[in-house]
């Protein structure tokens, strides 16, 4: 059988490499992988590097290298994932263990969704397949020498050669994956004697928690979680006791946990509340874990949302604790470079400088007055007098580009590392004893003693040298206070309004069901709320045209606009359309956020433009309804949603 001249010029180049002239890994890619590749027939303008250390995980990539990819395109604006094909990274010659680079090159090859990965020092050569819903596959574990055989490397350049590989449908071989395993996962079920065999590698439920680390076990599913401390980032590693995945170990960090496990909870699969869970069929959902996707049984669904439940519950109650003990959350939360804190107010560039020098001059180290408590780090104000930290401020200056005047400088509330890391050696649960006036400040006392007394002092103390009067100092001061009554404390029922549209902002971009358990509460409350408002409400076609929406949504065989003469409809009508919504959210699991938006967009509208009655009672069970749901759209809108 005659050899296709391709393959003879493939042949030819491996048996004429000598590996010995390898040296380095830039070796590795220019005398190794860039000849392989031309000679696999991949043109070079399908070739592009990517340096791994910006898409570096918390949890792998400890080593960041230069890694090849290869696409199906010449394209570079169409070169993406989803024309990769396939993942090269080369490694030392000397190393002999190529197990963390594997490790390390599945992450990549997830994040890049290429249909291979490559794995080589110069010497030994490690392919692997990557397909959705599937572990990777070992294709072909070889060395150099082993490749020079005539039937390998033609074996070799049959299988990874680019028009074979570049022809390959992704889509077409998820399919035939999720083939595979639905014939697998009926064989087990319709197998009492090997279902039976299969439960005996279940795991045994537990759950077990020492200090920030928490391990939650179903019999189907197993997380491990370095819970979040004193703001710093947690990670969870995931784990499946099906014989379909054994071996497979899932790692996701602080933003995956966060961007993906925390919508949802306590809410079934089927419900499509959870963002990393999609109903496939009545008996399988796809799962998309950090870059990892996978297919699994409603079973092994159910029991992994269990563990969520339980991980995301502690991780978010240990995030809203700190948020709580540092009063932070009326405060905008800022980060860069590697400053990261919270925004209290502004002031002239002038005042700051002076606020900088007064610290330099009454270093803790130069005296013993009340006032000697500072010490300079860099261009930040750290307050302590040398025992413990109490608070350090640092300054964000406006750029050019900036809304505001480029000589106003933002005073910022930082997360120093010093000052977390002596939360951090406190014993888990006692970390909160060491907040106070002697201890940790917290934002909000920060904030009132740098205007009350750190400011006024050094504003007095600098008077004769400053050219601007105090007045004119304070009268720059931008601050950036909450004027919200607390939601507790309102009595005048417009003090709703902006704790709502919170809740509309959030509910405008959350994308999956909600569970309807919150709702219940809210819609009636809110119904009640705005029984009885006036019939001559201003902009009753604004609020009609909403619940038009939403009941269409509830039944689309309806044509409202035929049937029912909107136009001449009353404000009572509108409170019949809302108790209808009442009775079915009663009866619902769940709730499509669409609706609970423009619910809360009528709720609004009532009570900016109408005149209302209502009793203390009816205010009472509004703000008793509205608390839970205000703090979880905080919560999400800060951690979840932080980009939006």
């Amino acid at each position: 059988m005659t050899i296709p001249e391709s393959i003879k010029k493939f042949i030819i180049w491996i048996q004429g490499f000598d590996h010995c002239v390898l040296r380095n890994e830039d070796d590795v890619k220019e005398k190794l992988i860039l000849p392989m590749f031309h000679y696999l027939c991949y043109p070079e303008i399908c070739h592009r590097e990517y340096s791994l250390k910006t898409y570096q995980s918390e949890t792998d990539a400890n080593n960041p290298e230069i890694a090849q990819i290869y696409f199906a395109t010449d394209d570079f604006k169409k070169q993406n994932t989803n024309t990769s094909l396939i993942f090269v990274e080369a490694i030392e010659p000397q190393k002999t263990k190529l197990n963390e680079a594997i490790e390390q090159a599945k992450f990549y090859s997830n994040h890049f969704k290429t249909l291979f990965f490559i794995i080589t020092n110069g010497y030994e050569i490690k392919v692997f397949q990557h397909l959705h819903y599937n572990r990777e596959e070992l294709v072909f574990d070889l060395n150099i020498d082993t490749l020079k055989n005539n039937n390998v490397a033609s074996k070799f350049y049959n299988q990874l050669n680019f028009d074979l590989v570049k022809n390959i449908d992704k889509n077409t071989a998820s399919i035939l994956k999720y083939t595979k395993f639905n014939f697998i996962e009926n064989l087990i079920v319709g197998n009492p004697d090997l279902q039976y065999f299969l439960e005996k590698c279940d795991f045994e439920p537990s759950i077990t928690r020492e200090g920030c680390h928490l391990v939650v076990v179903k019999p189907k599913v197993a997380i491990a979680c370095n819970l979040p401390k004193a703001f710093r980032k947690g990670n969870c590693q995931i784990e499946f006791s099906s014989i379909l995945f054994k071996g497979l170990k899932i790692h996701l960090n602080h933003q995956d946990i966060l961007g993906q496990l925390m919508t949802g909870l306590y809410t079934q699969p089927v419900w499509g509340c959870r963002r990393f869970l999609k109903e496939l069929d009545k008996d399988n959902f796809t799962v998309n874990l950090g870059q990892i996707t996978v297919i699994l049984s409603k079973l092994e669904a159910t029991d992994l949302c269990l563990c969520v439940d339980e991980i995301c519950q502690e991780y978010q109650n240990l995030i809203i604790e700190f948020e709580n003990a540092l009063e932070t959350w009326d405060f905008e939360f800022v980060k860069f470079s590697e400053v990261r804190g919270f925004i209290l107010f502004s002031v002239r560039q002038e005042l700051w400088e002076l606020m900088q020098q007064f610290a330099k001059e009454f270093d803790y180290k130069k005296g013993k007055s009340d006032w000697h408590l500072f010490h300079r780090e860099d261009i930040s104000i750290r307050v302590s007098r040398g025992i413990h930290d109490h608070a350090f401020i640092f300054p964000k200056f406006y750029s050019n580009l900036s809304l505001l005047p480029s000589n106003q400088v933002n005073i910022i509330y930082e997360l120093n590392d010093i000052n977390l890391q002596s939360i951090e050696t406190a014993k888990f649960s006692l970390w909160q004893q060491d907040i106070g006036v002697r201890g940790t400040w917290t934002a909000k006392y920060t904030k009132q003693w740098l205007l009350d007394k750190y400011i006024p002092k050094v504003i007095n103390y600098y008077s004769e040298k400053s050219q601007l009067s105090e007045a004119e100092f304070l009268a720059k001061i931008k601050n950036y206070s909450n004027e919200r009554v607390l939601i507790k404390e309102i009595d005048n029922i417009r003090d709703l309004v902006p704790y709502l549209r919170d809740i509309q902002s959030w509910l405008h971009i959350y994308v999956e069901n909600l569970a309807a358990l919150l709702l219940k509460p809210y819609y009636q409350a809110y119904t009640n709320l705005v029984r009885n408002t006036d019939s001559s409400i201003t902009g009753i076609d604004y609020i009609f045209g909403n619940l038009r929406r939403v009941e269409w949504k509830n039944t689309p065989e309806e044509n409202y606009s035929n049937s029912t003469d909107w136009k001449n409809l009353t404000f009572k009508y509108a409170i019949d359309c809302l108790d209808r919504q009442v009775v079915r959210i009663n009866n619902s699991e769940y709730e499509n956020s669409f609706k609970a938006d423009l619910i809360t967009r009528i709720f609004i509208w009532i009570i900016e433009n109408g005149k209302i009655s209502f009793s203390q009672a009816q205010l009472n069970a509004a703000k008793q309804a509205l608390l839970p749901l205000w703090q979880q759209s905080r919560f999400e809108m800060r951690y979840i949603y932080p980009n939006r």
